[in-house]
């Protein structure tokens, strides 16, 4: 399908559009609970600091106190995790994000996204290969985009294109990336990210009841990734495979399935906990922890203390001066530290979709009482 650039978005709107309230605003007369206050603060900076209204999209990142920012290359996988983040929180920001989403589409009617481009949108020779994890990323953001707008045309890319990288599984396990044309594999290693990303990607399909989607090979795909997330040099490292493996046994509702799934988030929990006790949990690792445990709870098991290991590592994150959130703890007053687009959307992304499922019998941190944007701009 011929590219074509989608029209800029209009740079008048800085906090919202024309009569509403900024986005992430909370209504009036509502008492917001401590992850709601957190979430509106990343989707108020997200938006404030990191929406490109000239070009459409989102920025990599900007100086963590604000003002202007950093207009490097414009990234795959930020536009996705914005758009993705924006439709639960904020939709009347989305435009934007799927315009950036939508410029990265392959120009000369290859299937998929370049990955990397500069803020004008001219794609990078290292963002022509085709990462399939990122890929899976777009594809789910596009179609979550596409309920959005109603857009049938976007719809039928979206869903075009998690089908082919779904025709990559080999027993269960995915390659890590492919050349542009889909035609050369550019790295052959098996990769549990990719297959974390393609359950993820299942999971959100079948939420939306999308029909057309393959999921002949979700049970061979959850059962090598079940297997190698204990062969890893680091089990339980990576909360993206727990979250991937909840996702797995909420969809096959097999007594297997959810002791793999439990197993995991067992190891995963042990993980970050001691590691937070030592070096702390980053923004996205917290992000993935909190989901893998709501997903879990969703379906009536122990998240093994996923929900208040990660909100505990999410309150540390929060800057409660400047709004939103530090990467990785001990950013604060760091003058040359920035805040990145994927951590302001993971984390309010997260925090929406826990929210809509049963609470932790852990509650938030009971210090945690005050809204992070009652801070200095």
């Amino acid at each position: 399908m011929p590219h074509t650039r989608p029209d800029r978005p209009d740079r008048s709107r800085r906090d919202g559009p024309s009569g509403s309230a900024p986005p992430g605003d909370l209504p009036d007369g509502h008492r917001p609970t401590q992850p709601e206050l957190l979430r509106h603060s990343a989707m108020r900076w997200l938006a404030r600091h990191l929406l490109d209204r000239r070009e459409g999209g989102v920025h990599r990142a900007a100086p963590a106190a604000g003002g202007s920012p950093i207009t490097g290359d414009k990234h795959l996988a930020d536009q996705s995790a914005a758009v993705l983040a924006l439709a639960g929180n904020a939709p009347e920001e989305l435009p934007i994000a799927l315009q950036g989403l939508q410029a990265l589409l392959d120009r000369d009617g290859r299937p998929g996204f370049s990955e990397v481009a500069d803020r004008s949108w001219r794609v990078r020779p290292e963002g022509r290969a085709r990462t399939l994890r990122h890929q899976f990323h777009a594809a789910t953001a596009l179609l979550v985009g596409s309920r959005y707008t109603a857009d049938p045309v976007a719809r039928v890319r979206a869903v075009d294109l998690l089908n082919r990288c779904l025709s990559t599984c080999r027993d269960g396990a995915f390659p890590g990336a492919l050349s542009e044309d889909w035609k050369r594999t550019e790295d052959a290693t098996p990769s549990p990210l990719t297959a974390a990303a393609a359950l993820r990607a299942l999971a959100i399909a079948d939420a939306l009841g999308e029909p057309d989607v393959d999921t002949e090979q979700l049970p061979r795909m959850a059962e090598t990734l079940g297997r190698a997330a204990h062969e890893l040099p680091t089990p339980g490292g990576d909360p993206r495979i727990a979250l991937a493996l909840a996702h797995a046994a909420r969809m096959l509702d097999s007594a297997e399935h959810v002791d793999t799934a439990n197993r995991t988030m067992a190891l995963t929990v042990r993980h970050f906990s001691a590691r937070g006790a030592r070096v702390g949990i980053s923004g996205g690792e917290a992000a993935h922890l909190l989901l893998a445990g709501a997903v879990l709870r969703s379906r009536g098991h122990d998240d093994h203390g996923a929900t208040a290991v990660s909100r505990a590592a999410i309150d540390r994150l929060a800057d409660r001066r400047h709004g939103g959130f530090h990467t990785v703890p001990g950013q604060a007053g760091d003058a040359s530290a920035v805040k990145y687009a994927q951590v302001q959307s993971a984390l309010a992304g997260a925090l929406c979709a826990a929210s809509a499922l049963p609470a932790s019998s852990r509650g938030w941190p009971a210090d945690a009482a005050h809204d992070p944007d009652d801070a200095d701009e």
